[in-house]
């Protein structure tokens, strides 16, 4: 499982089930697209954060969770590292994750 908080000991946003085949789109809806990420950030302030649309992908890659930056435009920062888009990043037992601007906490909890 893989659960996203925004602080240490706050209540979870989502949980999600580690992927297998698929993985998950995070990002952000808006009025003018159709677009609906698996995962949508919009009610955390997500637009004025820098987020994009389709910001990230948690995927499995060589057995594990690992996200990857969709080419988003303001960038994806894994425990203060940015990362290339494209590219595989595995996920530790707690990550510091930052889309933009918006500060997220994705940590690995057993299935």
């Amino acid at each position: 499982m893989l659960i996203i908080r925004l602080e240490p000991d706050s209540p979870p946003m989502f949980t999600l089930k580690t992927p297998q085949e698929e993985g998950y789109v995070i990002g952000r809806s808006d009025e003018s697209s159709d677009f609906q990420p698996d995962i949508d950030l919009a009610g955390y302030g997500a637009r004025e954060m820098g987020v994009s649309r389709r910001h990230i992908a948690v995927v499995r890659f060589q057995g594990n969770p690992h996200i990857l930056d969709l080419g988003s435009v303001n960038g994806t920062f894994l425990n203060g590292k940015r990362l290339l888009p494209d590219t595989p990043y595995s996920l530790s037992t707690t990550n510091y994750l930052r889309l933009g601007t918006l500060q997220l906490i994705v940590e690995q909890a057993s299935d």
